[in-house]
């Protein structure tokens, strides 16, 4: 099963959650600050970033180099594929939390959907794959293992949640490269 792979992984590359540490408190320490009346509207849109650039980081680590500052660079590197998601993400975010008055606690459920769907795209755009063949990847990536899905799931809403994202981030990455990359070689 790719959760136990990705497991194996994540505990040999435990450095992988500096990266996603100081990113996170970079993110909310800036949320804390727009989280005013009229700047709320960007709270989601922060989260959103802080949880795409944490995905590209831990999934540098793991496919290039583990160290600091090297995720960092391939941030730099790839920051505007990883800005676009984590500004559809943040959208995403914005919208379900418009929605949680009508639906309450199902936007959590809804947000950990949207997380799970970057997780995914993650892995591609350090390939260069346009945006329509990303959704056909993704369909064809859920189809092939659904249980990996839903641990990956399970991860993203596990994401949500502060100090456990710590771990979370990294470990859904990685899966989500795994899940990928068995159908997917050019990844």
């Amino acid at each position: 099963m790719k959760i136990e792979d990705a497991y194996k992984e994540f505990i040999t590359r435990l450095q992988l959650i500096l990266a996603v540490i100081v990113i996170t408190i970079v993110g909310y320490v800036i949320s804390l600050f727009v989280d005013t009346i009229p700047f709320s509207l960007l709270s989601n849109f922060i989260v959103g970033l802080t949880l795409s650039y944490s995905l590209v980081a831990s999934l540098a680590g793991y496919l290039y180099s583990p160290r600091f500052i090297d995720q960092i660079d391939k941030i730099r590197e790839y920051f505007p594929q990883s800005t676009a998601l984590g500004i559809i993400l943040g959208f995403f975010f914005l919208l379900f939390s418009y929605l949680s008055t009508y639906i309450g606690f199902l936007s959590f459920f809804l947000d950990g959907l949207a997380l799970a769907f970057d997780a995914l795209l993650t892995p591609l755009i350090f390939r260069g794959i346009s945006f329509p063949k990303l959704l056909k990847e993704i369909k064809v990536g859920i189809k092939s293992d659904f249980t990996s899905f839903l641990i990956l799931y399970v991860l993203a809403l596990l994401s949500l949640l502060p100090l456990i994202d710590i771990i979370a981030i990294p470990l859904n990455a990685i899966l989500s490269y795994l899940l990928l990359k068995e159908f997917y070689p050019f990844i």
